[in-house]
């Protein structure tokens, strides 16, 4: 892993540590918005649904067709946006394509909507700290939305990005170390559904409680399907996280 990186477009290249990318990208597209009066309306509609999160790095990749050396701080790496998505490649190997890509971060694309206490609608998502729901419709369980989010952390915070370099469990317990995002999941046999919820007490919001409890009160969960990252943290002192019973009884649970 490295921590060093570069945005780079034909000729033009970048270079910088990766939590400088979001203040390079809003430097890249000052510069763009300064030539004309299109280029800025051009830019403030992109962004208009951006609520959430912010829109520079996506614009930057997805709509002006730069390319990031060593995306999520993996050597060798480059990320490349095609329309609304963002692929990695194995550096100089532009033919090869991973199954592994990123969507935009915008309301829309994440299909960002309230959560609600109606088990026809539950299936596999995140719920961030509003009690929304988040999960884009061509996505299927946690693992790429979570690399997303993670994504838009490391772009701006170094010390995200050096905790990271250290950090060496679950890819969401790590994200949850910083947002308050549930991992959501829901088992339907029939008429049946048992929800499962995968939470950091120390940093969940009121909302969230809130809905939990909710799950709890409706028989929709049980108390030993609410899973306290925090419990599951204090194991991360030792290398063979395998060893730990505990962490195993926990890993059944998530995808």
């Amino acid at each position: 892993m490295t921590l060093e990186t570069m945005l780079f477009k034909d000729d033009e290249q970048i270079k910088c540590m990766y939590y400088e990318i979001e203040e390079k990208c809003i430097e890249i597209i000052t510069k763009y918005c300064s030539k004309s009066e299109e280029n800025n309306r051009i830019f403030q509609e992109f962004s208009s649904n951006y609520k959430t999160f912010r829109p520079y790095f996506d614009f930057v990749i997805c709509k002006l067709g730069y390319k990031l050396l060593n995306p999520q701080l993996e050597k060798d790496k480059i990320l490349v946006g095609r329309k609304n998505h963002m692929f990695v490649y194995k550096k100089n190997e532009e033919a090869y394509e991973t199954n592994f890509r990123y969507g935009m971060s915008d309301d829309k694309t994440l299909n960002l909507y309230p959560m609600k206490l109606d088990s026809s609608t539950f299936h596999d998502c995140l719920i961030d700290g509003n009690n929304n729901h988040i999960l884009p419709s061509d996505m299927v369980g946690h693992v790429q939305i979570l690399q997303q989010i993670l994504n838009n952390l490391l772009i701006c915070h170094k010390a995200i990005c050096e905790d990271f370099l250290e950090y060496s469990s679950d890819i969401g317990f790590f994200v949850q170390r910083y947002l308050p995002i549930i991992r959501f999941q829901a088992d339907k046999q029939g008429k049946m559904v048992i929800t499962r919820c995968v939470y950091r007490k120390s940093n969940i919001t009121q909302k969230q409680n809130d809905f939990m409890n909710e799950l709890l009160d409706n028989r929709l969960t049980y108390p030993s399907f609410l899973l306290n990252v925090d419990e599951i943290d204090k194991y991360n002192k030792t290398k063979d996280y395998s060893a730990q019973m505990s962490f195993d009884e926990y890993k059944s649970y998530l995808r």
